[in-house]
């Protein structure tokens, strides 16, 4: 949390924006097209998948066709709609609530592994409607936050595995980052009045684990567990020793619409 000051006004902002911002989205996104390029590079993830059955390999991404034992995975694309809840973390768990979050995923399935990109959007409510701040020295502050939002662009990788003829479970990792948007004010009693905007891009990392069920010959329905784990950059004044700005934070669980070709 970085303090502004404003004649004698205190005001606690929440600052997860700075200039080594892009530094820590370069580091995970060239991290996550890293392992993108090793699995796709590998000649045992390069082979299709087209066994039948309870015991076929792989998984329903990339299109489904029933038959007596279940489905037939093959590599391919995906679409998926989802929605799901969101928890902030960090200090903008401090003082914002969770929220729904919304989103579309394009995946594309090459044996056991699936590759997707997503964009997704949250708003956060503040948990009350002002905060006031007190502080030795100073009037206190009264402090009035507008909704968080953020729209997310990530990068993902995961490993899926068949747990019977129409299920799958998958782990994996997101790589990306998250665009800001915040405005908030402050007064005290002796009539000091300030106003802020954030609107700024935030690291995103993080693992992931759900599953997949196949409802139809090219539709699946699945269930996501996300976990942000707001990754600490570099100092953003080390000549004076600043303090360090985590990146996005969060906790979700997400519900699938998947259609596969």
């Amino acid at each position: 949390m970085k303090l502004y000051y404003l004649s004698n006004v205190k005001l606690f902002l929440i600052n997860p924006m700075h200039p080594n911002s892009p530094k820590r989205l370069a580091f995970a996104t060239i991290f996550t097209l890293f392992i993108l390029v090793v699995f796709t590079w590998s000649p045992a993830n390069a082979q299709r998948r087209h066994t039948p059955g309870v015991g076929a390999d792989g998984d329903m991404l990339g299109g489904s066709n029933h038959n007596s034992g279940g489905v037939e995975r093959s590599d391919g694309w995906g679409i998926s709609l989802n929605a799901g809840y969101e928890t902030p973390r960090g200090d903008v768990g401090d003082f914002y609530k969770a929220a729904p979050t919304f989103g579309a995923t394009v995946t594309r399935r090459m044996g056991n592994v699936v590759y997707s990109g997503t964009i997704d959007y949250r708003s956060y409510k503040p948990k009350q409607a002002e905060f006031t701040e007190s502080e030795e020295g100073f009037e206190d502050v009264v402090t009035k936050y507008s909704n968080y939002q953020g729209t997310g662009f990530y990068l993902g990788i995961a490993y899926e595995v068949p747990l019977t003829g129409l299920v799958d479970v998958y782990a994996g990792v997101n790589g990306g980052f998250v665009i800001t948007k915040f405005d908030l004010s402050a007064s005290d009693g002796s009539g000091s009045y300030v106003s802020v905007s954030g609107n700024t891009s935030v690291s995103y990392f993080g693992p992931k684990l759900g599953f997949n069920c196949a409802v139809g010959s090219n539709m699946s329905i699945g269930a996501e567990g996300r976990y942000g784990l707001g990754i600490t950059g570099a100092s953003y004044n080390s000549r004076e020793g600043g303090s360090t700005v985590q990146g996005f934070s969060a906790i979700s669980g997400n519900l699938f619409l998947t259609f596969h070709f």
